[in-house]
This record gives C-alpha cells, structure tokens and sequence, in this order.
C-alpha cells in the first residue's frame, strides 16, 4: 500500500506526521511525503527512507497584499503539482497535519477522488484544517472539539508524540523523595525572551532556593545573558540553548515551565510532568492559551498569562509548588489518567477501517 503524507513548515505539524509515517512503515506500507524542499521534513524523509515529493507554498494570514498574490499564486501551482504527483504515485489515501501547505494536495485529493484524512494539532483548528476538514474522509483530533463544530467524521486522538520521548513514559514518574526540587524552564522556543525575562524576575523574588536545581534551555539569543543573571542568584543550574534529550529532561525534573505549544502540551501530558504554562500572547487565534487551558481543566498544569504583572504571581506559585510535593503527584496523576499512550495504532486502525469500507 502506497501512503502519502503531507506536512511542513515547523515541527508542530512534521513530527506528529513523522510518526503516524513510521507506524505506517512498519506496518507494510511505502511512505511518500509532500514537503518543501530543503526543509525539516525533507531532511527525515532522506533519514527514514521516504520518496520525497517537493512544492511550494505560502500562507495568507498577516501579508502584505502583493504576499497574499504570491501566496494565491502558489496556491495555485501546489495545486497542479499535487495532481500531477497524485497521479504518479497512485497513493491509496492521502494525509494532511494543516498549514497552507497542506492545501493544495488535500484539493487535489478530492478531485482526484483519493481518501483525504487530516490531523489537527492544536485546540483551535487552523485555517487550512477548516477547509479540508468538509471534504475529509476521516478528521483526527489532537485536543477534543478543536473544530467547535458537530462533523460525523471527527475523531479525538490526541497528538502522536516524538519516540524519543514516549521511550520515557514508563519510567514510574513520581515525586522525589529528596528535597531537591528539579525545575526545567523551557524558554528557547517562540517569544522566548519575554519568557525568559519573566521567569528570571519570578526567581530574583523568590526567596528559599538553597535546595533548587534548574535546567533552563533559552535558544542562542538569550544564553549568555541568562548565564551572567543565574549566577547572581547563587543557585545550582544549568543553562542549555537546545536540549538534545527532551525525553530524559522530562523524566528528570518535578516541574516545568514552558510555552504552550500543542505537541509541547501532549509530551508533558505522555511524560506526565507537572507544569506552570505561560501562553505565547501573540499566537495565531490565541491557540496556545486553549491549549494550556485544556491540559489545566485536566489538573495537570496550572496556567499564568504571560505578562509583567504576573512576576510576584509566578514568583508564589513556584515558591508553593517547590515544597508542596502532594499537590505535584496530583497533577501527576491527572496526567496519568488522561493520557493515550495509542495515538499512532488508533490512527491506523481507523484509516485501515476507512479504506476497507470505501472498497
């Protein structure tokens, strides 16, 4: 069976897929991957043994107006690319994880009368996802009701998660009976320096840190300077512009701090980690605010707005949980109870189901 993936742009949409690729792989089918080129996902493509098939795209959200021609303009073109590959490879269905790149090939896969299936990642589906989600055999969820609409064919799955990661998930996470409380403070990713700037001010308030270790991963921009201000505060830590291991990093700590990113929310959730979740303000439908609130109604994280005025709140919060280790093993738990270890099976399952339907 010839499977054919389509996901770009950044890793929320390509690691999922890459995942649900390689559960396909090892099931029997020939994985093909709609992409751009020199890219993330062409990069796993060559590693993993994938035919890889390149196109362009562009969004239209926030661009200048001669952009949006050019975006229409490859709208366009991916468009007649996805046809033309199509009918090259003759794929038994089609798979889209959202981003305008995902446009043309799902339009493409309904003309042509291929099974189109879509995976949206975050808790408000993004534009793309809305308008193929009609036109979609079979819609998986990352967070339930993302769509905020009633369709027969939408399924909640959750979010497939990095193996790297999931490797870590049966470690027996529990709270650590030492005094040492161990905080990852994950601040190198998107709107990483206003975090990172009001986590620091958070801790210059708090006052008993003698037993903290901290991990705080700041991207390359923020490094130097987040180094100079730890060592001020006269604390055990480590600062890190990229964090190879995220999966160990997880296991080893009792608290995160973090944006809140969709796959960010599921690898917590899969890892069972407790957390305090600062939303990205600017994010696009403000998606990562219900994404921190989803995983809080769970009680596995508790969620500040991202803003000045919350460093003494920051600050209390972190003081409280540092020491309340009963409160953590609750959010531990909750996060146990919720989690679905079984997102790449159940995606396959239905997709085979659908197929064997339609035939």
């Amino acid at each position: 069976m010839k499977a054919l993936f389509v996901a770009g742009g950044t890793g929320g949409h390509v690691y999922p897929a890459l995942e649900v690729a390689r559960e396909f792989k090892n099931s029997g089918a020939q994985i093909y991957w709609i992409g751009k080129e020199n890219s993330l996902e062409h990069e796993f493509s060559k590693r993993e043994g994938f035919s890889f098939e390149p196109i362009k795209s562009s969004g239209f959200r926030k661009k200048s107006f001669i952009e949006k021609i050019l975006s229409v303009f490859y709208l366009i073109t991916s468009f007649i690319n996805s046809i033309i590959i199509l009918l090259k490879i003759k794929p038994k269905f089609i798979f889209c994880f959202g981003g305008y790149l995902s446009l043309g090939p799902g339009f493409a896969s309904v003309v042509l009368r291929v099974p189109l299936f879509i995976h949206e990642q975050n808790s408000v589906a993004g534009t793309a996802n809305k308008l193929l989600a009609n036109l979609a055999t079979e819609v998986f969820e990352g967070f339930p009701k993302s769509f905020k609409r009633n369709l027969e064919n939408i399924n909640f799955v959750g979010n497939p998660v990095r193996q790297e990661i999931t490797s870590f998930t049966h470690t027996n996470k529990a709270v650590t009976s030492t005094n040492k409380f161990k905080l990852l403070i994950l601040g190198g990713s998107q709107g990483s320096t206003q975090l990172n700037s009001l986590v620091m001010d958070s801790l210059n308030e708090v006052k008993d840190k003698k037993n903290w270790e901290i991990v705080h991963q700041t991207g390359k921009a923020d490094r130097e300077e987040l180094n100079n201000s730890y060592k001020d505060l006269n604390i055990n830590y480590k600062v890190e512009s990229f964090i190879k291991n995220m999966g160990e990093a997880y296991s080893n700590c009792d608290l995160v701090i973090s944006r809140a990113g969709a796959m960010t929310i599921s690898e917590l959730l899969i890892t069972h980690t407790p957390s305090i979740l600062l939303p990205l303000p600017w994010a696009t439908d403000d998606h990562q605010t219900s994404n921190a609130k989803y995983l809080e109604s769970l009680g596995a994280a508790r969620v500040l707005e991202s803003d000045n005025k919350n460093i003494s709140e920051l600050a209390s919060l972190l003081t409280r949980l540092s020491v309340d280790k009963e409160e953590r093993l609750s959010m531990i738990n909750s996060a146990k109870l919720a989690n679905n270890q079984e997102v790449t099976k159940a995606i396959l399952k239905k997709i085979n189901e659908s197929i064997k339907k339609d035939t």
